[in-house]
């Protein structure tokens, strides 16, 4: 029995990166931090057509009333990860319905989440309030990137290094457990 509970203790961690992604940025912080840290990757799939002017209207005023939207089934269950990494983009200072519908679904069988928000403004206060208050416990870490950040190279690899290490740090204590 003992060596069944120190393997258990020891067992690697699994890390999932979720994200939602319109046009690509989201998408590409995702995949760098996948990369980064060898992690399983989803993308949520919002069934909803937002492409164009009108997906774009029709989006912002749904993030804005804090909606729901229909997702595509996912293909990976958060309960078979220790740690779950969300990313969304900001619309209208808040996230995305796709997120929104993901976590209000699947926030009870994550174990530990850390989440990162891109946006067109460095203001993502707003964002990082409404994650801390819809996953109801305390997130592992937060990064906000906002466009200028992301066409400065020097600057997106920073704030990601220092994103993934944080993460990092927090996962060897979990390890440790």
């Amino acid at each position: 029995m003992e060596n069944i509970e120190n393997t258990v203790s020891k067992k690697s961690r699994n890390i999932l990166v979720v994200y939602y992604s319109r046009t690509g940025v989201t998408r590409k912080v995702a995949e760098y931090i996948t990369k980064q840290l060898g992690a399983d990757m989803e993308e949520i799939i919002d069934m909803k057509k937002r492409t164009g002017i009108c997906g774009f209207i029709t989006g912002a005023f749904d993030a804005l009333k804090r909606k729901e939207t229909e997702i595509s089934e996912i293909k990976k269950d958060p309960s078979n990860y220790d740690l779950v990494i969300v990313g969304s983009p900001m619309w209208t200072g808040n996230m995305t319905p796709a997120i929104r519908t993901y976590l209000n679904k699947y926030k009870t069988d994550i174990e530990s989440m850390a989440f990162f928000a891109t946006s067109g403004s460095p203001n993502q206060g707003k964002i990082f309030e409404e994650i801390r208050n819809l996953f109801g416990k305390e997130l592992t870490s937060l990064m906000g990137i906002y466009s200028k950040e992301l066409k400065d190279d020097s600057v997106f690899d920073t704030k990601l290094s220092s994103f993934i290490k944080d993460i990092s740090q927090k996962k060897i204590v979990l390890e440790e457990d």
